[in-house]
C-alpha cells in the first residue's frame, strides 16, 4: 500500500474510531460515576457531563500510531518513537482518568505528564538543533553521555524537550473551561503541523500521517463536546497539549511554528501566572483571569468565545508557515500583544461593569 492510500485511510478510520468510541466514553463515565458537576462558578454547564472524552481521540491516536509504525523505516521516524509516543499517551489517559475519578492532588497529577515526557524523550525524539535568528542553527548536545543499547543522555537537549513537553500540556490543560475549545484547538495545531510536514521544503509525509491522525481524532470527538454532552476530561486536555508537542519535536524541532499554533493557551498561561502574582495569590490557584473566561465576561457567548480563540489560533498559525525564524519571532510577540491587549481590555471592561 503506497504512503499516500495509507494517510487516506488512517485519516479516515482515526475518525470513525474517535467518533464511535465516544458515546461508549460518555456511557463509561456515568456508569463509573467519573463525572463534572455542575457547581457553579468556572464550571458554566447545566447538567452533570461524563469526563472520559478522552478515551475517544486516544482510541483514534492509537490508529495513526500503528499505521506510522509500518512506515517508521528510520529517516524520518524511528519504531521506538512511535513506540515511545505510545507509551507516554497511555500513561496520560491512565492518570487523567485517575484524576478525574479521586481528585489527586497537584503534585500527584504531575507525575504522569512527568513520565510521559520521560518515555517520549527515552524513546529518542528530543530537540536537538534550534535555528539560529541570525543565521544557521544551534546544536543542544553540549554534553553527550553514552548509555546501553544505543541510548544516550544529551544536555540540554533531553532536559528541554521535557520542559517543552510540560509547558504546552499544562497550557492546554488550562485552556479546557469551553465545550469545543481544546478540541479545536488541536484539530487547528495538527493541521498545520501536518501542512508544514507536506510542503516541499521538509516532505516529511510520516510525520504529516500522525500530525493528520491527531487532527482527525480530535474532531471525530468534537460534536460531543460541542453538545456539552462528553467532556476531554484530564486526559483528553492532557494528551492534546503533549501531542502537539511531541510533533513539533519529532517533525524537527519546528517549535517556533508550532509555538504559533499553541501561541494562544502559551501566551494565555504566561499572562494569568503574571496576574495572579501580581494581585498575591498562588499562580496554580484557579480563577477566572484565563482569555476564555474574560470573554464571557464582557457578553461573549461560549460558542462566540471559542470562534474567537480558534479564529486567533489558525489566523497567526497560517502566518507562521510563511515565515521565516525573525519573522516567527516578531509574530509570536505581535501575539503576545493581540492576546494582552483583549485580555486587559476585557478585565476592564468587566470592572466598569460591576462598578
Amino acid at each position: 500500500m503506497s504512503l499516500q492510500l495509507a494517510i487516506f485511510i488512517t485519516v479516515i478510520a482515526a475518525f470513525a474510531v474517535s467518533a464511535a468510541i465516544a458515546p461508549v466514553a460518555r456511557w463509561l463515565g456515568f456508569r463509573l460515576k467519573i463525572v463534572d458537576e455542575p457547581t457553579g462558578g468556572r464550571k458554566i454547564h447545566q447538567a452533570r457531563t461524563a469526563l472520559l472524552g478522552g478515551l475517544s481521540p486516544f482510541a483514534g491516536i492509537v490508529v495513526g500510531l500503528i499505521a506510522a509504525y509500518g512506515f517508521a523505516d528510520g529517516k524520518e521516524l524511528h519504531p521506538a518513537q512511535v513506540i515511545g509516543f505510545g507509551v507516554a499517551l497511555l500513561i496520560l489517559l491512565i492518570g487523567g482518568i485517575l484524576d478525574d475519578r479521586y481528585n489527586l492532588p497537584p503534585i500527584v497529577q504531575f507525575i504522569f505528564p512527568l513520565f510521559a515526557a520521560l518515555a517520549v524523550v527515552a524513546s529518542g525524539s528530543a530537540i536537538t538543533i534550534v535555528t539560529n535568528p541570525f543565521g544557521g542553527t544551534i546544536g543542544l548536545s553540549w554534553i553527550h553521555i553514552p548509555m546501553t543499547r544505543g541510548w544516550s543522555l544529551d544536555f540540554p537537549s533531553d532536559l528541554l524537550s521535557i520542559v517543552w513537553l510540560l509547558v504546552v500540556t499544562y497550557a492546554m490543560k488550562f485552556l479546557d473551561g469551553l465545550d469545543g475549545l481544546v478540541a479545536g484547538m488541536t484539530v487547528i495545531g495538527a493541521a498545520l503541523i501536518a501542512g508544514l510536514a507536506s510542503s516541499f521544503a521538509y516532505f516529511q509525509p510520516t510525520i504529516a500521517l500522525l500530525a493528520l491522525t491527531i487532527a482527525a481524532a480530535y474532531l471525530g470527538f468534537l460534536p460531543w463536546n460541542r453538545s456539552g454532552s462528553l467532556f476531554l476530561g484530564e486526559s483528553g486536555s492532557t494528551i492534546a497539549g503533549f501531542s502537539l508537542g511531541v510533533l513539533a519535536i519529532i517533525s524537527g524541532a519546528k517549535v517556533a511554528t508550532a509555538s504559533a499554533a499553541l501561541g494562544v493557551p502559551l501566551v494565555d498561561v504566561v499572562l494569568v501566572i503574571l496576574d495572579r502574582l501580581a494581585r498575591g495569590t498562588s499562580p496554580f490557584r484557579g480563577d477566572s483571569s484565563h482569555l476564555h473566561f474574560r470573554l464571557l465576561s464582557i457578553g461573549f457567548t461560549p460558542r462566540a468565545a471559542v470562534r474567537i480563540i480558534w479564529t486567533i489560533a489558525l489566523t497567526f498559525g497560517l502566518i507562521a508557515l510563511t515565515l521565516q525564524t525573525k519573522g516567527k519571532i516578531f509574530l509570536l510577540t505581535l501575539l503576545i500583544v493581540v492576546i494582552a491587549g483583549i485580555s486587559t481590555y476585557a478585565k476592564e471592561k468587566s470592572k466598569k461593569a460591576k462598578s
